[in-house]
């Protein structure tokens, strides 16, 4: 069964926070196979938006997403996020120093010296 889902009919013109795209989840269709995620009217899609649905997608593997109707800046932030999954993250810390202070005023001593 095909689902299409008018995102402007859900949210605002603009499509902000992680929470709010996972309230998606429970707009799916359990019976759909195939749904189809329509952005006509959508001005601006934030990265955790973006991200939250790749996890969605990512976990209903049995449903096949589209899209329709992306602006060209939730296209774009569409692709950011995709490459930023796919590539592999580094996190260090490099040559960071650590410093330790005893109580709070000894903190605000130093930073107040930098």
């Amino acid at each position: 069964m095909k689902q299409i889902i008018r995102l402007k009919d859900i949210y605002n013109a603009d499509l902000y926070t992680r929470s709010r795209a996972s309230e998606l989840r429970s707009t799916i269709n359990n019976n759909a196979d195939e749904v189809v995620l329509d952005f006509e009217q959508i001005g601006f899609m934030s990265r955790s938006f973006a991200d939250e649905i790749c996890n969605i997608i990512d976990d209903m593997k049995t449903v096949h997403f589209s899209f329709e109707n992306r602006n060209e800046d939730v296209e774009s932030m569409m692709t950011k996020v995709a490459e930023g999954r796919n590539r592999e993250r580094k996190r260090g810390v490099g040559n960071a120093k650590m410093y330790k202070f005893k109580d709070m005023e000894s903190l605000s001593d130093y930073l107040l010296a930098m």
